[in-house]
């Protein structure tokens, strides 16, 4: 009896081992963006700036409750340079860079299919950290702003293995408006005000669970 009970607890044991998937994940994703043309106000001028591609990079710890959903927490880094402002083209020794860091809570759901392939997508909400920094002949003007993000995804991913998996996914992301105080001479500041951020990407991704 000794013998067949510890066979018993062997065998149950192995199948609530297999029974157990890993839970803990972390996201990393990389690849290039597209900013939206942007209005803004100056000095009582309302303008338009058109934006270079730029790049995106974020990572992200997540948590699965089932094998349809998850809850991730993911920061971010994003750049951006402004190519022209109302289609006049900035001259060489002119450069104005947008630095973002989005910090988001993304809710993901995961369509329950069978294979290797699976399609995900994804809704979030957070902040931005808005970095403005401008070289103009002769003055760098420069300031942050932080203001309220948020964020649409879809992608699909491979797996690897159990634990391991790559894909591509999209992702668009929005702020509200981001308003910078920028000096402009030893006693001057310029306020201007980027009425919303909308960016689109495009990213290769790789996730390992734990």
């Amino acid at each position: 009896m000794t013998v067949v009970g510890v066979a018993l607890l062997a065998s149950a044991g192995g199948a609530l081992a297999a029974d157990v998937t890993p839970n803990l994940y972390i996201n990393a994703d990389a690849g290039g963006i597209f900013q939206q043309n942007a209005d803004f106000s100056e000095r009582g001028r309302t303008e338009t700036a058109s934006f270079n591609p730029g790049l995106r990079a974020d990572i992200a710890i997540g948590y699965k409750f089932s094998q349809s959903f998850a809850l991730e927490l993911e920061p971010g880094f994003m750049w951006n340079s402004v190519d022209s402002f109302n289609g006049y083209q900035l001259r060489p020794g002119e450069s104005i860079d947008l630095y973002s860091i989005p910090i988001l809570a993304n809710v993901i759901y995961k369509f329950p299919v069978q294979g290797a392939w699976t399609p995900c997508v994804g809704v979030g909400v957070g902040a931005n950290v808005g970095i403005f920094d401008g070289t103009l002949p002769g003055m760098n003007s420069n300031d942050t702003d932080i203001t309220f993000a948020y964020q649409a995804q879809a992608g699909i991913k491979y797996a690897l293995s159990d634990t391991a998996s790559v894909g591509v996914a999209y992702k668009f992301l929005g702020t509200a408006d981001q308003d910078y105080s920028l000096p402009i001479g030893p006693y001057r500041r310029d306020n201007v005000t980027f009425g919303g951020i909308y960016v689109h990407g495009i990213f290769a991704t790789f996730t390992m669970t734990f």
